[in-house]
């Protein structure tokens, strides 16, 4: 009982700090990502922490599960290093499969939450970064205009540039527009001052006021500058669409049971694998933990990010697979994450059964040593 006790007490408190850890990093990175977009145009100033969140969201599943995997790891290679291991070998009678249980209730409660975040939260965030990202572009193209920057219209033929735009967005000033229309001849008009105008069949314009308009020749040899008091530019709007999400990533994961197609059944196992992922990796880390106690901690921290990243890939890889229909979604989680589970079995067997047998050239021990 005291050694379950201190063992998730352990785990507990190691979870917590690594989960903090990476979460900060992802949530900077996210913060930075989103602020760059807006500055572009690319996304909306006003929903900034609202896409911050859905980006976070969208990362939960990965992160839990590389939490917990670390965090197991770091707190048996603690107890190695320590030479608490050693004592609950020799004095309590237990062997490094006692450990299986108390990393399993801990970690089982975590791996449930990974699930419902890949089957149910992460799909609904992406969804929701799509229709936001739809609305914004369905915006006509002065909504879109940040002060001081170069900003591509939805039509990606013309490009606005506004030194300033006022507080109701209504009036603007140093005005510099340059359109390339479908026989490659190019227009640019800059202007001081302008105001946005809707006619009568609601067809949106900027007007622009003292101003010039250069027109210039496919070839680029010759051009013609004419000056205006006014001048209208018509702005481009979309009709209004349905926004919904489309997309395989954001698709619920009832429809894509529902409708399974190669590419549905292949975003399946993609989130089916995080909990799947998660729960081999703690099992995994009991017997990646063990670690000479002279020695550090630093190579089985490496080798763990490693194995994370080759098991990331090639969940990634079996998923192109799947969606190309070259396995089933059912075969392809047994051969990836049976795979991993064998792996993990046979490094058991290495750590209870084999290790004396084994020459000292084999070992992770005698390396680190000669590292160090």
């Amino acid at each position: 009982m005291i050694f379950r006790r201190s063992l998730i007490s352990e785990f507990m408190n190691t979870a917590g700090g690594v989960f903090t850890v990476l979460f900060s990093i992802v949530l900077t990175v996210g913060i930075v990502r989103v602020m760059s977009q807006v500055a572009v145009g690319k996304s909306d100033a006003g929903a900034i922490l609202q896409m911050v969140l859905y980006t976070s969201l969208t990362t939960l599943a990965p992160l839990l599960a590389l939490s917990l995997f670390l965090a197991i790891l770091m707190a048996l290679i603690r107890s190695w290093q320590q030479n608490e291991m050693i004592v609950w070998f020799s004095s309590g009678g237990l062997s490094l499969l006692s450990w299986i249980r108390p990393v399993l209730r801990f970690s089982l409660p975590v791996v449930l939450l990974t699930a419902v975040v890949a089957l149910a939260i992460t799909p609904w965030a992406r969804g929701q970064m799509d229709v936001s990202k739809a609305q914004f572009s369905q915006r006509d193209d002065t909504s879109r205009i940040a002060s001081g920057k170069f900003i591509e219209s939805s039509s990606g033929r013309r490009v606005f540039f506004i030194q300033q735009v006022s507080e109701d967005t209504q009036n603007v000033k140093g005005i510099f527009v340059s359109e390339l229309n479908r026989n490659g001849k190019a227009t640019v008009v800059s202007s001081t001052e302008g105001r946005l105008r809707i006619n009568k069949e609601g067809d949106r314009y900027v007007e622009l006021t003292d101003g010039k308009r250069y027109e210039i020749a496919p070839d680029a040899k010759s051009y013609r500058v004419t000056g205006f008091g006014t001048y209208g530019i018509r702005l481009d709007i979309k009709p209004d669409q349905i926004l919904s999400p489309d997309k395989v990533h954001s698709l619920p994961t009832s429809y894509l049971l529902n409708d399974p197609n190669p590419k549905n059944l292949g975003q399946f196992f993609w989130r089916l694998s995080w909990p799947l992922m998660a729960l081999n990796l703690v099992l995994f880390a009991i017997p990646l933990s063990f670690t000479n106690p002279r020695a550090g901690k630093s190579l089985n921290v490496v080798v763990a990010v490693l194995v994370f990243i080759l098991y990331l890939n090639f969940i990634n890889i079996m998923e192109s697979w799947i969606s190309e229909g070259r396995w089933h979604w059912w075969s392809g989680l047994i051969a990836l994450h049976g795979s991993m589970l064998l792996l993990t079995a046979l490094l058991f067997v290495r750590r209870i059964w084999l290790q004396r047998w084994l020459p000292r050239e084999l070992t992770i021990g005698y390396w680190r040593d000669r590292m160090e």
